[in-house]
């Protein structure tokens, strides 16, 4: 059977087409409240330092004395490596304050926007200016 190379053509035109809008998808923030800031100081359980995003997970101990856990996602690896970030910056058991967006569905999770490091150290999650 032979195939028709403007069939090929249509499909790779259309696979070319959709390519964007899933990009622009994955790196919407929909999923946070963008208007409005949170900030937790926390106990860093673990850094999950992979591709697309890093994610911080980490205890905040709520006014009731609860223990919730939380994940906060950063910016990509690259963004966060050129912010002064590395795949050891927090360990398990450091303090830290987190400051973010949080989830629209009130799930403790967030975007992170800030870190500030047991020693005072800010790091942010977003392109540093130059």
């Amino acid at each position: 059977m032979k195939t028709n190379p403007i069939v090929i053509l249509f499909l790779l035109v259309a696979l070319c087409g959709a390519a964007p809008t899933v990009a622009l998808a994955h790196h919407g923030a929909a999923a946070y409240d963008t208007n409005e800031l949170t900030t937790l100081t926390a106990t860093v359980t673990t850094l999950d330092w992979r591709n697309p995003h890093a994610l911080i997970h980490f205890e905040v101990t709520d006014a009731h004395g609860a223990v919730i856990a939380w994940t906060a996602e950063t910016a990509g690896l690259v963004i966060l490596i050129r912010a002064g970030w590395a795949r050891d910056i927090v360990k398990p058991g450091d303090r830290v304050v987190i400051v973010g967006h949080r989830a629209a569905n009130g799930s403790s999770t967030m975007l992170l926007k800030r870190l500030v490091l047991p020693d005072g150290r800010e790091l942010t999650s977003i392109i540093p200016a130059r």
